[in-house]
């Protein structure tokens, strides 16, 4: 098993291309990166097998579709059991153990407000040893975890990988539909393994593989379904992770939004309904460097913190169960319907 302590650089060369085109052929990645592609698959099935690297995607989108953080106390000395049930809810896309004045931070989506409310009121109020709930409603997502990068790749290999890939912009393009079910079933496969073969996902969804082309194209091209490589924070160069509110004027929330998504410390960038106006989650490389980008976006954008929430353990993110170490276990669909 390939376990290092960090990615050495072939490792990082190899997610990066990932991160850029997540399922982009081993021989595409090898010719980018001056490797054999039989060398690129084997470390690519080496940090798979150990946790520390994979391709996963969001929860596939709809009209109507929303999602909202839940802030959660516990009672001392049950958070554990909270976590382990929370885990296991299809719609809780991520789980958090966090500082400040919450216990967990849940990522939690839901197709309508009236379901979003009803798992907040009734599921979550079921849970035992749960103490409070505070619930922060996304209006807008402008980025994305998918959008963050290691940043190993030169610009001259970065566009080597869009040229070979015919990597294009994400969504939206084609307009936005329900999804069907044989839609769900290759969103919940991608979900487990972002590179699943597509005569697996032809299995899965009960279709052949040319419709099963068709459907991935579509569902990419609109925006419905997105794509990312990830890795385990015990082993990313930027292994400090926290999530900020901020107040910023809603008539220049754009213009802020749009010089704070060019950081690269940035992982996702998100207006809510609340008390705070703006949300945005950083992986930085240490509490001293998470200190110095807060000084510098609040002078610089003229942004007002809030709340600063750091993350000391990942439980869950976008449905696969994480160790303590930030390695992935296994796998819950996410599944909102």
């Amino acid at each position: 098993m390939h376990d290092s302590v960090i990615l050495d650089e072939l490792d990082q060369a190899i997610l990066h291309a990932l991160q850029l085109s997540p399922r982009a052929g081993w021989t595409t990645v090898a010719g980018v990166l001056s490797v054999d592609a039989t060398t690129v698959a084997r470390r690519w099935r080496q940090l798979r097998e150990a946790g520390t690297a994979w391709v996963t995607c969001h929860p596939p989108l709809e009209p109507g579709t929303l999602f909202a953080h839940l802030e959660i106390e516990c009672e001392h000395g049950r958070l554990s059991e909270v976590i382990r049930t929370l885990c296991a809810e299809p719609w809780c896309v991520s789980v958090d153990l966090t500082t400040g004045a919450r216990d967990l931070l849940v990522f939690a989506g839901a197709r309508s407000y009236e379901e979003l409310a009803g798992r907040v009121t009734e599921r979550v109020q079921e849970v035992p040893y749960i103490r409070a709930v505070r619930t922060h409603v996304g209006l807008r997502r402008y980025t994305d975890g998918s959008r963050w990068r290691l940043g190993t790749l030169d610009s001259s290999q970065v566009g080597q990988v869009r040229r070979a890939t015919g990597e294009r912009p994400t969504g939206p393009g084609a307009p936005w539909r329900e999804l069907s079910d044989e839609d769900w079933a290759i969103a919940l496969e991608l979900g487990r393994d972002g590179r699943a073969s597509i005569p697996r996902l032809a299995e899965v969804s009960g279709t052949n593989e040319a419709k099963v082309r068709r459907r991935l194209d579509r569902l990419l091209g609109s925006g419905q379904l997105t794509l990312r490589a990830e890795v385990a924070r015990s082993v990313s160069p930027s292994p400090v992770q926290a999530l900020f509110f901020a107040d910023a004027a809603i008539g220049q929330l754009d213009h802020r939004v749009a010089l704070l998504a060019r950081h690269p410390e940035i992982r996702s960038v998100f207006s809510a309904a609340g008390p705070y106006t703006l949300g945005f989650m950083v992986w930085v490389t240490s509490l001293e460097h998470l200190h110095r980008f807060e000084k510098q976006i609040t002078q610089a954008l003229g942004l007002r913190v809030r709340d600063r929430i750091l993350v000391l353990r990942s439980a869950k993110r976008v449905g696969h169960i994480l160790d303590a170490r930030g390695r992935s276990l296994g796998h819950v669909p996410v599944d909102l319907r």
